[in-house]
């Protein structure tokens, strides 16, 4: 949800007069709680969580480029806590639409994507097109990224329907390496 789906919301639960007073309403919570977190308070709201600034610790850590050390220096985050409804109606959630079967499009992507550059660039050295298995591989990616963006009902469909566009997507990389 965005902010302006939120100031919809906000307009239709406190009956304002339009979005805009809506808006402002949101933007003034907003605005306040930066506010209060800029000047190193922490922000409690009852059952719903709180805000505050903490500082994370100096680490060492891996240049991604170079695998190289490198020193990752401390620096003032904020961390959100949330409260006891919150926690549960995340639960709710959790178990509602599968829990730990959600599927995000982004780790497809990190699985298919080095093999994917190694089979286009094996085609592209033997002069056979890559456009089909792109064409694929987009559709798969972009049919995942809908359903796991759209919540409960997306869900099941995507239990239900996603395992075809995967077994498509293998299919084409098989293919592709078969030829190899």
């Amino acid at each position: 949800m965005g902010k302006e789906s939120l100031a919809g919301m906000v307009k239709d639960k406190a009956r304002l007069a339009d979005k805009t007073q809506a808006m402002a309403a949101v933007d003034a919570i907003m605005g306040s709680i930066r506010e209060e977190l800029a000047a190193g308070n922490s922000v409690a709201l009852k059952n719903f969580g709180t805000f505050a600034v903490v500082t994370r610790a100096g680490r060492t850590g891996k240049n991604p480029r170079t695998g190289e050390a490198m020193a990752i220096p401390a620096k003032k985050v904020v961390r959100f806590t949330p409260g006891k409804e919150l926690k549960e109606a995340a639960a709710a959630s959790k178990h509602e639409w599968g829990g730990s079967h959600w599927l995000d499009y982004r780790s497809l992507v990190r699985t298919v994507e080095a093999p994917l550059k190694e089979i286009k660039a094996a085609l592209a050295r033997r002069g056979v097109g890559v456009e089909k298995l792109q064409a694929r591989y987009d559709d798969t990616v972009s049919r995942l990224k809908d359903l796991s963006t759209n919540g409960g009902q997306a869900f099941q469909e995507m239990r239900k329907g996603f395992s075809a566009a995967f077994a498509e997507l293998r299919e084409a990389f098989k293919k592709a390496a078969d030829r190899f």
